[in-house]
């Protein structure tokens, strides 16, 4: 795939996410972190083959520990307004938040890894379109 095409891609699934997308503090920060040199990001898209509508969303987002923090942060702001867990087990801090709509259900996940001095974070979004 050329840079066009995948440019094309890019411009095409922005435009579909636009409508439906109600962005909260945990979306920004995954955006804002993505073009950081030390994170990892990755995006996939799912599109139902015959009309070509995006059907799951999913987001990956790996940092250094020391940003971590900042996550946490906005995991625990959000859960206050929607359904969520938390559970610790050891070193190791799941956060799991659950928003719905009408039109998409969303998934986000942090997992931290270290007491208070975050070795590793990770940002999982799962976006679910509803027909």
């Amino acid at each position: 795939m050329n840079a066009k095409n995948c440019l094309i891609m890019l411009l095409l699934w922005c435009a579909a996410l636009m409508p439906c997308r109600a962005q909260n503090s945990i979306d920004r920060l995954v955006e804002d972190f993505s073009t950081l040199g030390s994170a990892k990001f990755t995006s996939v898209v799912d599109r139902d083959p015959k009309t070509r509508r995006v059907q799951k969303v999913v987001k990956e987002l790996q940092l250094p520990g020391i940003q971590g923090s900042k996550f946490l942060k906005a995991f625990e702001d959000e859960s206050r307004k929607h359904s969520s867990t938390r559970q610790q087990d050891g070193d190791v801090l799941t956060m799991t938040i659950t928003q719905e709509s009408p039109r998409q259900m969303r998934i986000y996940m942090l997992r931290l890894v270290g007491r208070h001095a975050y070795s590793s974070a990770k940002v999982i979004i799962i976006v679910k379109m509803r027909e």
